[in-house]
């Protein structure tokens, strides 16, 4: 009968057999079937979210500089693979020093804004950082290690809480920057 002390909903239920044999006569395949295939396996993440997003940038990625995405022609490209699978993920193109002046312009342009904004504004900014990758922390944690090979869970339990920390972090800091460092002046990027 076997020992149901702690479940008791469970006390007057004939115990059902798990395993059906290997040889029987149903159609759907049996546990013992799973477990001995290697079609079996922890259920992963649902790559539908990561697929569609890929899918929205036709799979062809530039470079995010100002708050867009630049796909200048005639530059290099290469394919992104997955390193488990060896399926391509997205190409995107080779950066040239043309594309590394435009990132530094811009950085200079929004470094000139942000140095004037108070400590909390800046806090702000930095927590709805934080919250937006929180937001979309499955899909990222998917693309990562899509692109990555890691396993999901180091990329949803230690990479990207680690992303959103750092972002914590600094906004924190921010806030105390008027009251803790109001005799420090910013040296620039």
């Amino acid at each position: 009968k076997g020992s149901r002390g702690c479940f008791p909903s469970l006390r007057n239920r004939p115990l059902t057999p798990v395993l059906i044999a290997k040889n029987s006569s149903r159609e759907t395949p049996s546990v013992y079937d799973l477990y001995s295939s290697m079609e079996y396996g922890p259920v992963p993440e649902a790559l539908g979210a990561a697929q569609s997003w890929l899918e929205s940038h036709g799979r062809k990625l530039g470079h995010f500089i100002n708050g867009k995405w630049l796909k200048p022609d005639g530059r290099e490209t290469y394919t992104h693979e997955n390193p488990t699978t060896g399926e391509p993920l997205a190409t995107t193109i080779q950066g040239k020093k043309e594309d590394v002046d435009k990132a530094i312009q811009a950085a200079k342009v929004a470094y000139e804004s942000w140095s004037l904004l108070s400590g909390h504004v800046r806090a702000r900014h930095l927590y709805n950082v934080a919250r937006t990758i929180q937001k979309h922390q499955r899909l990222l944690s998917i693309l990562e290690s899509l692109d990555s090979g890691n396993l999901i869970r180091e990329s949803q339990e230690a990479d990207l809480p680690l992303v959103v920390r750092h972002f914590y972090h600094y906004a924190g800091w921010a806030q105390l920057m008027e009251e803790q460092m109001s005799n420090w002046q910013p040296l620039g990027t």
